[in-house]
């Protein structure tokens, strides 16, 4: 297994781990090769990678059996890495892969994502329906290029999960109503306004953890280029992480980025 009770409690506790050499060079560049197979960029459908027999059999019928021996591959390559055991021990319940893609970024100037929560509706102005808090994902990003601070590494708020797990509650509860919430900006803006910032502590049994989040907000909204909450990760490293908290992907402005990525999630009563 790949992960310890320590890397289980770090994420429980920052919302994130990063663990150091995971994959080694014969399996980066096998990886690296298939992915770049795809469309550039994220979320294409040529990015994702059959999981079950429906998607195998659908792959099957337009003799895609690249796609089909790809996905076995990294389907046995996260057997070996116990990924779903790492997942039922931070959910604490069973839980299952949802989503398997690879995509890669070519250098840019620009943020691949801006900060942002997901889990947050995608900042629709109005939702008909409040989801569980407790429904989120738990991601798996291995590194196969090296990443750092302005350079595609995943910067990401240390503890910034919690907050959005206690405002997403207050919804759940009706104790708040709703606002857009994916941008940071409207985030802070939720949880300053004093009717919902006392609902929203109470939820986190502490105003510390909320105004640690404020003020790491501040430093962001404040100098955009603060690199506090980056990281650097080498090719074969793995990023695990709480995606519900705060985080952005920075610009691969000195290499492309290419990354593959396990979701996981678990079945909310």
């Amino acid at each position: 297994m790949i992960t310890t009770n320590s890397d289980i409690e770090k994420l429980k506790l920052d919302g994130f781990v990063l663990k150091k050499n995971i994959l080694n060079i014969n399996q980066v560049e096998k990886i690296k090769d298939i992915i770049k197979l795809n469309s550039e960029g994220k979320g294409a459908p040529e990015s994702h990678y059959p999981l079950n027999m429906k998607s195998f059999m659908f792959k099957l019928i337009k003799l895609d059996y690249k796609k089909i021996n790809f996905s076995l591959y990294l389907l046995d390559l996260k057997k070996k890495l116990n990924l779903d055991l790492t997942a039922k021990n931070f959910f604490k319940r069973e839980s299952k892969l949802v989503m398997l893609d690879g995509y890669y970024n070519k250098s840019q100037e620009a943020d691949i994502l801006p900060w942002h929560s997901d889990q947050a509706y995608a900042g629709a102005k109005s939702i008909s329906k409040i989801a569980s808090p407790n429904f989120f994902f738990l991601k798996f990003f291995f590194y196969l290029t090296d990443v750092g601070s302005n350079n595609g590494c995943t910067s990401y708020i240390p503890g910034s999960h919690k907050i959005t797990h206690a405002v997403r509650s207050c919804l759940y509860e009706k104790k708040i109503e709703y606002e857009p919430f994916w941008e940071i900006s409207d985030l802070v803006n939720i949880i300053t306004k004093k009717k919902n910032y006392t609902h929203i502590a109470e939820q986190l049994d502490s105003k510390i953890d909320i105004n640690n989040f404020l003020e790491n907000a501040n430093l962001i909204t404040t100098n955009k280029n603060t690199s506090l909450f980056d990281f650097n990760a080498s090719p074969g490293d793995l990023f695990i992480f709480d995606e519900s908290g705060l985080h952005k992907g920075s610009k691969p402005s000195s290499n492309e980025r290419i990354v593959l990525r396990y979701t996981y999630s678990t079945k909310v009563n």
